[in-house]
């Protein structure tokens, strides 16, 4: 873990708009790599804008489209965790996929599908532990927070690392957001939530969200690495498009 550097990333991404997502995307990487890391975090559905509405379904894609093959092949030398809402086999889901030198190692589907996702995703069922030389991880995404078996079982996997890559929708009026104030409500959601599980499990976990205004959502933005004891030990400055390096 020593000579691990994470870039996690907190950025804003347009629904629906692949390409113009993709280009943010490989800019964060060129970035990341740049400034020395081996390993880059992006939020839920970063690729293709996160949504609940089905006038966006056909933004779905599936792990062997252009735009995901394009991400993967700029994994050389450097682990990437990037979002996507996935078409499979006619099912939909919200998956994180893990390349690694040009090739995928895995995805993660998000377990925890409520409200207006239903319907419109599936659950995921499998959780898989990610392992490169001497790292083993595990993801989960948004709602999944809510789900604490999720972390016990991460931990008797092995996995020393967990990755909370999320896009929690802000609620109330958006003429009157207080940017300042909803990013507050998510970093203390995850003090109270991840805190508990990093600190019950002795796992460091490690937040990637989503930022600023989408059509018709908002989210918080916030960036944050929790120690084995529950703490934030680093995090983002407040609610705009940043990369913190751990």
């Amino acid at each position: 873990m020593k000579n691990l550097k994470i870039a996690l990333i907190e950025m804003a991404s347009a629904k629906g708009k692949i390409e113009e997502n993709f280009i943010k995307t490989i800019s964060y990487i060129r970035r990341a790599k740049e400034n020395g890391a081996n390993l880059v975090v992006f939020p839920e559905m970063s690729l293709t804008g996160y949504f609940t509405e089905e006038k966006y379904k056909n933004s779905c894609v599936g792990i062997r489209s252009k735009f995901v093959q394009d991400i993967v092949k700029a994994s050389y030398g450097m682990v990437i965790v990037f979002g996507i809402a996935e078409l499979e086999n006619n099912k939909r889901y919200i998956t994180q996929v893990v390349a690694h030198d040009n090739k995928i190692l895995g995805t993660y589907r998000k377990h925890n599908i409520g409200g207006k996702e239903r319907g419109l995703f599936s659950e995921g069922k499998d959780l898989p532990c990610f392992q490169v030389k001497n790292l083993v991880f595990g993801i989960t995404i948004c709602a999944d927070m809510d789900l604490a078996k999720l972390y016990k079982a991460y931990k008797e996997k092995g996995c020393m690392i967990v990755f909370e890559c999320a896009s929690p929708n802000l609620y109330g009026s958006r003429e009157d957001r207080n940017w300042e104030k909803d990013y507050l409500w998510w970093k203390n959601n995850c003090i109270e939530k991840i805190g508990g599980y990093a600190r019950d499990n002795k796992l460091y976990i490690a937040v990637a969200t989503q930022s600023g205004r989408n059509n018709d959502d908002d989210f918080p933005g916030g960036g944050y690495l929790f120690s084995q004891e529950g703490r934030i030990i680093k995090e983002t400055k407040n609610h705009l498009d940043d990369v913190l390096f751990i």
